[in-house]
């Protein structure tokens, strides 16, 4: 009688042979499922309160812009208080870098930077495209500034108690949707605009109610 091979396969162990088919069809399930469980545990923030109806110039044609123009976009506001020099520059042009981030989206993300009268000269040459810098008299400033230091209040600031409105232009993007609600503020550093673009881009994508 013949020996049984003692290289006969053992059974179950047939996945170590092929851990690279194995890994690719994973990868497959992973990425097919991917889009479903984000669109279910990934939302945009709920609204705060509605913006205001505002309108300002831009600073490098001296165009009327405002509320009207963004209606049915969805937009990030930034701040530039004045003057402002490479700190406040090297800030903005990061800010402005987010369309590129949006580019697949078409006209529905818009920036808007506030410069005050101090930070307009400097902000000049950079407004392009979906990147408004924007600017005006401290009485044409107050329903867009004093509409956010609403929401901000409502808000409750970043941490607990931390509800000054100098904040807002100092260290905070704020996300507004295609209806002009505000929809939240985040820190004005790298994580914060990374988390107010995705924000965005959700509110972009799915609409102000999904």
């Amino acid at each position: 009688m013949t020996e049984p091979s003692s290289e006969a396969p053992v059974a179950g162990s047939w996945w170590k042979k092929y851990p690279f088919v194995i890994a690719f069809v994973l990868g497959v399930i992973v990425l097919t499922a991917l889009p479903f469980l984000q669109r279910r545990f990934l939302k945009a923030p709920p609204a705060i309160a509605p913006l205001a109806t505002w309108r300002l110039s831009t600073v490098d044609d001296a165009r009327a812009f405002g509320s009207a123009e963004l209606a049915g976009h969805v937009f990030i506001v930034f701040f530039a208080t004045g003057p402002c020099e490479k700190a406040c520059l090297e800030a903005q042009q990061a800010f402005g870098r987010g369309v590129d981030h949006t580019d697949d989206l078409g006209d529905k993300v818009h920036f808007v930077t506030v410069a005050r009268d101090t930070a307009a000269p400097a902000l000049k040459a950079l407004a392009q495209g979906r990147w408004h810098v924007v600017t005006g008299s401290d009485d044409a400033l107050t329903p867009l500034v004093s509409s956010l230091h609403s929401a901000w209040a409502l808000r409750g600031g970043f941490d607990a108690g931390s509800t000054l409105p100098e904040q807002i232009a100092l260290e905070a993007f704020a996300l507004v949707d295609q209806e002009g609600q505000v929809r939240d503020f985040w820190r004005a550093d790298s994580a914060g605009r990374g988390n107010a673009i995705n924000a965005a881009r959700l509110l972009a994508r799915y609409g102000p109610n999904p």
